[in-house]
């Protein structure tokens, strides 16, 4: 009884840390924005960022945020949503995976599953499609039925729409293992008509998203976030030249290990002493994780997050325990609860809700953390030369210097954040400030003062008492 207690513990963490962590991770904020701006503009076909194209991903992710936001409404939960569904669908489809491998069921909540399952990001759904993929064409192959193959066709497609190459990189080379000499079975799991299936899924998006804008998308998204992110390290994410693919392997043992905790034990045991037991499963396995992870480590960019597709397979190969299995989802418990306190800790919810309230736009200095951004929505006004057009400014500690000396002499400290940028690793501390605006022209102000509009159109300007 106390173990279903356990599981209940992780399911309720995941949940609060969905509904309650602010958007800490950059790339949540960018997909919130784009749901933001295609609820706004009613253009569901390419994603954008403050009207700037966004090809980092393909569309799926985008679409079921824009669905569940406008059922729980465009916060936290609506847009972490699609991950905690796709979650749910990751596990079943694993252990299904299990009983159709190994004979029973595996239930496990590894770490890794429970950081995709709360972040705004595809890596949850992508994951979950794979393995759902595989699931149906393992059952097509062994009931012998045509129905399950073209389902898995069908979800190898949506996997594509998710994360573009990941869904193939990680199902084909695990079939070609399951298949192996078999003809037959090939001809069963690969009929002529499977991938024009998948094709034409991809194609009925992403064939009119590239007409509306020119062919930018596949330039975009396959040049720079394929091509270039398997030759260079983008974002500074990885090592260039022959160093980076020697870092490679022991950056993703270690990425595997972490999140499949406590699995590694069993996976060594399965390439030690299963080879002879089931040689169908072995060189599924050994393909479905070997293919994958020599990829990766021969791609510049490298992100530990690459190998979560895999961890189905961990777990048909580590058979857990359901000691195991309880220990995976106490780590994965007290994961979600460590990311609910960290995230908590940053300054740009609170900061950004703060300038949403004002009574006109802000200014900002460049480079502000996207979740500040989304969180003040059109209220914040970014640029790299201070605009004095503006009563309300926000900057970073130290920025005060941008501001011509005589603009500093009106500022007033409304409200000060201060926090943690995950991302950087570092403290940082906002600062709002008000100032007081004049504008010759204007009309003489009451007893109380006065307000009119500002010639830029971006904010008000307050006369002087």
């Amino acid at each position: 009884m106390r173990w279903r207690w356990l599981f209940a513990a992780a399911a309720c963490s995941l949940l609060a840390a969905a509904s309650l962590a602010p958007l800490c991770d950059r790339d949540e904020p960018r997909y919130a924005q784009a749901v933001r701006e295609m609820r706004d503009t009613g253009k569901v076909l390419l994603p954008t960022n403050f009207g700037r194209l966004r090809a980092d991903k393909p569309i799926l992710l985008y679409w079921l945020q824009l669905a569940s936001t406008a059922v729980c409404g465009e916060n936290e939960l609506g847009l972490r949503l699609p991950s905690l569904v796709a979650l749910g669908l990751w596990l079943w489809a694993t252990a299904r995976l299990a009983r159709e491998f190994v004979g029973e069921e595996r239930w496990a909540l590894l770490p890794g599953m429970a950081v995709a399952g709360v972040f705004a990001t595809p890596d949850a759904l992508v994951s979950a499609l794979t393995a759902a993929s595989l699931l149906a064409f393992v059952v097509g192959a062994r009931r012998g039925q045509q129905a399950p193959v073209a389902l898995g066709w069908g979800l190898c497609g949506l996997g594509v729409l998710a994360k573009g190459p990941v869904t193939p990189l990680f199902l084909l080379p695990t079939l070609a293992g399951y298949c192996w000499s078999d003809k037959a079975l090939w001809r069963r799991l690969f009929p002529p008509w499977g991938v024009l299936l998948a094709l034409g899924l991809v194609a009925a998006w992403f064939v009119p998203a590239n007409l509306e804008s020119h062919w930018e998308l596949a330039r975009i998204a396959l040049g720079r976030h394929v091509v270039r992110r398997a030759l260079e390290p983008l974002e500074g994410h990885g090592v260039a030249g022959l160093p980076g693919v020697l870092l490679g392997p022991p950056f993703y043992l270690a990425s595997l290990a972490v999140a499949s905790f406590p699995l590694a034990g069993g996976v060594f045991r399965f390439f030690t002493e299963h080879r002879k037991q089931d040689p169908q499963l072995f060189r599924a396995v050994a393909l479905g994780l070997g293919v994958p992870f020599l990829v990766l480590c021969l791609v510049q960019t490298k992100l530990p997050h690459y190998m979560l597709p895999a961890l189905p397979l961990v777990v048909v190969a580590a058979r857990p325990s359901f000691r195991a299995s309880a220990a995976a989802a106490l780590a994965s418990t007290v994961l979600a609860l460590v990311f609910l306190a960290l995230a908590s800790q940053t300054p740009y919810r609170a900061a950004g809700r703060a300038v949403a309230a004002l009574p006109a736009p802000a200014f900002a200095f460049s480079m502000q953390e996207p979740s500040l951004r989304f969180y003040a929505g059109g209220k914040l006004a970014v640029g790299a030369v201070y605009d004095p057009s503006f009563c309300f400014l926000l900057l970073r500690e130290g920025e005060q210097g941008r501001v011509p000396a005589a603009e500093r002499e009106t500022l007033q400290l409304r409200q000060a954040f201060s926090g943690w940028n995950l991302a950087k690793g570092k403290r940082e501390k906002l600062l709002l400030y008000a100032k007081a605006c004049e504008r010759a022209g204007t009309a003489k102000p009451g007893p109380g003062g006065s307000v009119a509009e500002s010639g830029t159109g971006l904010g008000r300007i307050f006369a002087a008492k």
